[in-house]
């Protein structure tokens, strides 16, 4: 159960603390102006890692005991966070941001005493590091990871995307190596950043800043070595490099570039991925998007590889990022470039007549707004009760949300939505099994054709409106892809729940929900009230039974 309130309680913490953080920052003008290197237009907040930060911390303090390790992290972040904060007021020298990261580092090492010590098993055995080989080797880890994060966030919902999927997957290991310290503290990480990509996916309004950059780097690079270092584990040491795979190759090809051409390794430039997916033609959501995709393909090989020998691990590492490169280096030479109207945003189907189109909308998004509100309520009143022992946390986190709309209604809208999609889950978990209703069908044939069928009429909508209501954000293309991932996670422990079906439900969930609250004039409509009834007939079995 710590493990959904400390996804909960660092959400709730950090999308409470963004907006007043973004009026701070525009009322002191603490804005990031724009310039050659930068996409956005006007200046923008660079304060939201406060946020993050803070939100992060709330279930660390709260539930993970304050072993060395964790000491040394809470250490080392106040020293990072500090320096990161003066950094986005101040605009410090390298020398200034190295030292701040060589402190936080010491401080891991002493205090935590934590090294690489091992590389795993290679061709002739196992490979262990001397002390004077491992400190230096684990510093130049942790500074390295640190500042590839920081590099890293160049557009838009980039370097937050990228670490969700870094702390999710680091959570889901130490959940299977039962490392509960470790989930806690990367499931608290990603809850605060699913609450700040809602305020930055593209167009921005505020920027996570160094503090933020800094913090998800250091944490990434430490939470790997309290995992893969520890004696007691059977995951391979060499990991991370999968895990932490795209910021690596960005830095690495960066920085090889710079030094091949004379340059400084560490003067900026627009030689990262994601501007070379400007430059070939791709919008900011589609570069975005794209490098998503890649580093979710990485994460699921580092899942299923999370046992194998070291070599096997580097192998398929350089099979995954040498054709990239080599993509993107044929791409430089021949200069490619997309023809315009060519991108993803772009390509929809232009031949149907008008009035068909309004009449499939209206008929699609009516559909919606009518059996998903019902569908909702039924897995509610049929779901078993031997599997309500979070009806409580859902009805709560509901009701939280629920008040939020006599305060304010933006932080409403952001709050339902989370709610909303847990809820779903939930509901769509628990319904997996026999209903404790008769139907003239299986249940496993009723949710093919409910989410089928409001799967069917969400794309139809969505294909002919050309998305133009719906304005999906980056946050909800990683969602999906996260979902989507659910499938081919090795979770023998919840194999009952029939994740691909739990996969695919959230998917049309999370479109359709989008586009009925998008679409409806008021809060209180039968989309939320339908989510607040399904809490309560679940709260209500949690006290009867």
């Amino acid at each position: 159960m710590f493990n959904l309130f400390s996804i909960l309680v660092s959400f709730y913490v950090t999308v409470i603390i963004i907006p007043v953080l973004r009026r701070l920052a525009a009322n002191k003008k603490l804005l990031d102006i724009p310039d050659d290197r930068k996409i956005h237009k006007i200046p923008v907040p660079r304060i939201g890692g406060i946020g993050i930060v803070m939100g992060s911390m709330v279930p660390v303090i709260l539930w993970v005991p304050m072993t060395n390790e964790f000491k040394a992290f809470l250490i080392g972040t106040a020293i990072l966070f500090v320096f990161g904060v003066v950094d986005d007021l101040i605009n410090l020298g390298y020398k200034e941001k190295i030292l701040g990261q060589i402190l936080a580092i010491g401080i891991i090492i002493v205090i935590g005493d934590v090294y690489i010590t091992n590389l795993g098993i290679w061709i002739k055995g196992e490979l262990l590091l001397p002390s004077w080989l491992s400190i230096p080797l684990t510093f130049f880890f942790i500074l390295g990871i640190t500042n590839a994060i920081n590099l890293a966030d160049g557009l838009d919902g980039l370097a937050g995307g990228i670490c969700i999927f870094i702390f999710s997957t680091l959570a889901l290991l130490a959940y299977l190596d039962e490392r509960s310290s470790i989930v806690i503290c990367c499931l608290g990480i990603a809850g605060a950043l699913l609450a700040f990509l809602r305020f930055n996916t593209f167009p921005a309004s505020i920027f996570m800043g160094d503090a933020g950059s800094q913090f998800l780097g250091f944490s990434a690079a430490v939470m790997c070595l309290y995992l893969t270092q520890s004696q007691s584990t059977a995951i391979a040491p060499v990991l991370p490099l999968i895990i932490l795979g795209f910021p690596i190759l960005d830095t690495l090809t960066v920085m090889s570039e710079r030094i091949a051409t004379g340059g400084s390794p560490f003067k900026p430039d627009l030689r990262h991925f994601h501007y070379r997916l400007l430059k070939l033609g791709f919008s900011p959501k589609e570069a975005v998007l794209g490098i998503y995709f890649f580093q979710s393909l990485i994460v699921l090989f580092s899942i299923q590889l999370r046992y194998y020998t070291e070599l096997w691990i580097v192998l398929t590492y350089f099979s995954l990022v040498l054709p990239l490169v080599l993509l993107f280096c044929i791409a430089y030479w021949k200069k490619w470039k997309l023809p315009k109207g060519a991108g993803i945003e772009n390509l929809w189907n232009k031949f149907i007549t008008k009035n068909m189109a309004l009449c499939l909308e209206k008929l699609s998004l009516n559909y919606i707004r009518i059996i998903l509100p019902l569908g909702l309520i039924w897995l509610a009143v049929s779901s078993p009760i031997k599997l309500l022992g979070g009806g409580m946390a859902i009805f709560f986190m509901v009701l939280a949300a629920s008040a939020t709309f006599w305060i304010n209604r933006s932080v409403f809208n952001i709050l339902f939505r989370l709610t909303s999609y847990v809820l779903a889950m939930y509901l769509l978990i628990t319904s997996q099994v026999e209903t404790i209703f008769t139907l003239p069908f299986t249940q496993q044939t009723f949710h093919y054709l409910f989410w089928g069928s409001i799967g069917f009429s969400a794309l139809t909508f969505l294909t002919i409106t050309r998305f133009k209501l719906l304005e999906a954000s980056g946050l909800d293309y990683l969602v999906i892809l996260l979902v989507i991932s659910l499938s081919f996670l090795p979770l023998e422990r919840v194999g009952i729940w029939h994740l691909g079906r739990v996969a695919g439900g959230m998917v049309v969930f999370l479109w359709a929900s989008d586009i009925l609250i998008t679409t409806q004039k008021s809060d209180l409509n039968p989309f939320s009230i339908s989510c607040l009834t399904a809490a309560l007939i679940l709260f209500s079995k949690y006290l009867v039974f």
